[in-house]
């Protein structure tokens, strides 16, 4: 018997791929959006006379191609992921489980209808809305149009099984969810080897250009606003110091700022754009502005539940995703020895087995819990996951990182992970020496040490480090870590002052 052609019959994955390149499209399209609104806001806040982030080195890139849609994968890999695979699902049950009941459809309809209803819910967005609106009928289509052509298409329990391996590894890596889990993945199975490093390394480079296209407002380092018509002079001098303060940088042109405020009697008027947010009686404000800013920017976010949506799919559907890709490849390799039934059996099972390698080698090398009285001994151990658990404990404890014989060895670690949680327990030291070690670690050639470095100078209180960060800050060319030092500035007490 001839056997038939590898691409025929082939894998879903090919539709999967295809709901990926059209959710690339409309990410690409909204970081670069996204994008030049951060250079607008940049560039004005900048001709002011403020220090900006990004800096004149990475804001000169910002009307690239490359940011926007190296920044898109993001949006791909998590929401892209997970509308797809919720449309190739709903396709599948409703060919398969419900033999195409046209009741089921139009449950399916109202689903959808009210995942473009949930997504403006705090008012109409329309580059999140495409994604909804684009993806979920195309691929239902494709994946209907795929099904149709299957031999046996009420038989779906045969393909259910290829499935089983998904909750399965997902009840098994469960059980390491915890606060530090992402942590310990980037310890473990990424800066622990140069694909890793790469991959963090790319990561760390653009990942805030799509963080930046639905931040809430006051999750943005740059924020701005302009004052119009207030009659009481020290109602607008205290107006400058609460804002200043939390961050809003006062230009002159009313234009296209984040927050306009006029006074009406004795009322503050928050506007956003031409609408008027709220008012509020200027004492209030002044009494307490960080809530009311809080206040103002959550009832002018509009991306609160794309947000939600954005980090579900990361939880699900990007794992979901790398399942189905390494099934596929498996499964085409498979395939030139097998027949199809087969080879997508073997594909699944080698799937939950490399899941399942690849969970007891992460737990197996995730830092434990030190005894205090092991800590000098562990810090003195030849395997790093050792010294790295016993530094978490310094950290956490607050111990004074100087005081072991392991300090001068651990300064000068080539390796980044213990470099990370070292920089980390400098935060907590009081000797004169370890801060000009730390800001030796300013330079540092891994951006999550450097990073960790500006976030240390920030809880160490020393004012004197204000003049190394800016200086840094003039000139990093890598965003994540400018959000780091400029984060760490505001924690010593710095604030926006125009320059001349």
């Amino acid at each position: 018997m001839k056997k038939p052609k590898l691409s025929a019959p082939f894998h879903p994955v090919g539709v999967l791929l295809i709901g990926l390149l059209m959710a690339q499209v409309v990410a690409t399209i909204q970081v670069y959006l996204s994008n030049l609104d951060l250079y607008a806001t940049v560039s004005a806040a900048s001709a002011a006379g403020y220090r900006t982030i990004p800096n004149q080195q990475v804001m000169a890139g910002l009307k690239n191609f490359a940011p926007a849609f190296f920044g898109g994968l993001f949006f791909t890999f998590t929401i892209g992921a997970g509308i797809t695979l919720a449309a190739m699902a709903a396709a599948w049950i409703w060919a398969r489980v419900c033999l195409r009941n046209k009741f089921v459809l139009f449950l399916f309809l109202s689903a959808w209808v009210g995942a473009l209803l949930f997504v403006n819910i705090h008012g109409c967005c329309l580059i999140p809305t495409l994604y909804f609106l684009l993806i979920p009928p195309v691929l239902f289509k494709l994946s209907v149009k795929r099904i149709s052509h299957a031999a046996n298409p009420s038989n779906w329990m045969q393909q259910l099984v290829h499935l089983i391996p998904v909750p399965l590894l997902a009840l098994m890596w469960f059980t390491q969810f915890d606060s530090a889990m992402f942590l310990d993945l980037r310890d473990n199975l990424l800066l622990s080897n140069l694909l890793g490093r790469k991959f963090s390394d790319f990561y760390y480079t653009y990942t805030l250009y799509p963080a930046e296209a639905f931040k809430s407002l006051d999750q943005k380092m740059i924020k701005t606003w302009a004052l119009e018509n207030t009659q009481t002079p020290s109602i607008n001098l205290n107006l400058r110091d609460r804002l200043t303060a939390n961050g809003y940088l006062l230009l002159p042109d009313t234009a296209d700022v984040d927050l306009k405020i006029s006074q009406k009697a004795d009322n503050l008027v928050f506007r956003s754009g031409e609408r008027m947010i709220f008012q509020i009686p200027a004492n209030q404000f002044l009494s307490d502005s960080q809530k009311i800013l809080q206040k103002f920017s959550q009832q002018i976010d509009r991306n609160a539940t794309f947000r939600q949506s954005t980090f579900l799919s990361l939880l699900i559907g990007f794992p979901v995703l790398i399942y189905m890709i390494l099934h596929a490849v498996l499964y085409y390799l498979f395939f030139l020895f097998f027949n199809r039934k087969a080879a997508a059996l073997t594909a699944s099972i080698m799937c939950l087995l490399i899941g399942s390698i690849v969970l007891v080698y992460f737990q197996f090398n995730r830092s434990g819990n030190v005894n205090f009285k092991e800590l000098s001994q562990a810090l003195e151990s030849e395997n790093w996951q050792t010294r790295v658990a016993a530094l978490k404990t310094i950290q956490q404890e607050k111990l004074e990182i100087a005081d072991y014989s392991a300090y001068p060895r651990l300064l000068k670690s080539r390796i980044p992970q213990e470099r990370y949680w070292f920089v980390k327990t400098l935060a907590f030291s009081r000797r004169s020496g370890t801060y000009n070690d730390l800001l030796t670690v300013l330079d540092d050639k891994n951006t999550n040490v450097r990073c960790m470095a500006f976030y240390s100078l920030g809880l160490r209180q020393n004012p004197s480090a204000i003049k190394p960060i800016l200086e840094r800050i003039k000139i990093s060319d890598n965003l994540y870590s400018q959000m780091y030092a400029y984060n760490a500035l505001r924690s010593l007490g710095w604030k926006q002052t125009k320059l001349p």
